[in-house]
């Protein structure tokens, strides 16, 4: 989940950081960066979105130099099919629940009227974790699934390359499952009341990853994030990033110093005090863009 899962406005803004709208920038470079050390190989470092907008896939092929002289690739959590299976079980209430029953016929109501403008039935919507119908109906209406992260896996991989999560299915689940009941019930009532401002916000978020705008996009996430209740905002703030953030930090090091590697997870885990390019500048590496960025166009 890349939140990559990979997800700082209201919950449903921060954990997807999608594109919506038109984008006027010239060049887009994303968010793509070198990682150097003294007498180490040269890796990568790249802030992903959950968006499979042809300008934002558009830094697949982009990175084909790269994805030639990498050894691996690591990423928050490998998406294949028994992950996946995984992260569906985990999003489902046990039987004999249902989520009316959970967060009450007036918000059950609420957030049926978004399922169906996303086309999401409603038997499926009733089935849902609290937490996970909030995350599940903050995603705009998507057509192929094939978002910037799994395209970028699927390149990867089919160049022979290795492929490795920077956390465990386990380790990822725990950070929703152990979401208190009155927090999820908040991270409910934020998407209902700032559904209608989706698009917006994605747009802002994604036009400064366009740019490479590292700064910009935290600052505008920071914006967004005020929108949300207290226990969001904490539970975002340390579970979701910080404490995620230290643990990929930690499994990131040793793989930079075993060959040439490409670490690719949500922008904002870049981002901050906290964030990876914080993190590997304190341990010694120089974090600088990587050049051939500037040749993305979003055209």
């Amino acid at each position: 989940m890349t939140r990559s899962i990979a997800t700082r406005r209201s919950l449903h803004i921060v954990l997807t950081v999608l594109l919506c709208g038109f984008i006027a920038p010239s060049l887009a470079t994303g968010l793509v960066f070198e990682v150097s050390r003294p007498g180490m190989p040269t890796g990568y470092l790249v802030g992903t979105l959950h968006s499979e907008d042809p300008r934002v896939i558009a830094l697949v092929p982009a990175l084909a130099p790269v994805i030639a002289r990498i050894d691996a690739l690591a990423v928050e959590l490998v998406p294949d099919a028994v992950t996946m299976v995984a992260v569906a079980a985990a999003s489902m209430l046990p039987a004999g629940q249902d989520l009316a029953g959970r967060i009450g016929e007036a918000r059950f109501d609420a957030l049926r009227e978004i399922a169906r403008e996303r086309q999401i039935p409603v038997e499926v919507l009733m089935r849902l974790k609290p937490w996970a119908a909030a995350v599940t109906l903050g995603m705009p209406p998507t057509d192929s699934g094939r978002f910037l992260d799994m395209e970028l896996y699927l390149a990867v991989a089919a160049q022979g390359r290795r492929t490795l999560g920077l956390e465990t299915a386990a380790e990822q689940l725990a950070v929703f499952g152990g979401i208190p009941e009155s927090t999820q019930i908040a991270m409910v009532d934020d998407l209902i009341k700032n559904a209608a401002d989706l698009p917006k916000e994605l747009e802002a978020l994604t036009r400064a990853w366009l740019a490479g705008d590292l700064a910009r996009l935290e600052a505008v996430a920071r914006r967004q994030n005020a929108m949300a209740s207290p226990a969001v905002i904490h539970w975002l703030d340390e579970v979701v990033v910080r404490a995620r953030n230290e643990r990929m930090l930690e499994r990131a090091l040793p793989l930079l110093r075993e060959g040439p590697v490409m670490v690719a997870v949500g922008a904002l885990h870049l981002a901050g005090d906290s964030g990876l390019v914080a993190g590997l500048r304190r341990h010694g590496y120089t974090v600088e863009p990587w050049p051939g960025a500037a040749s993305l166009s979003p055209e």
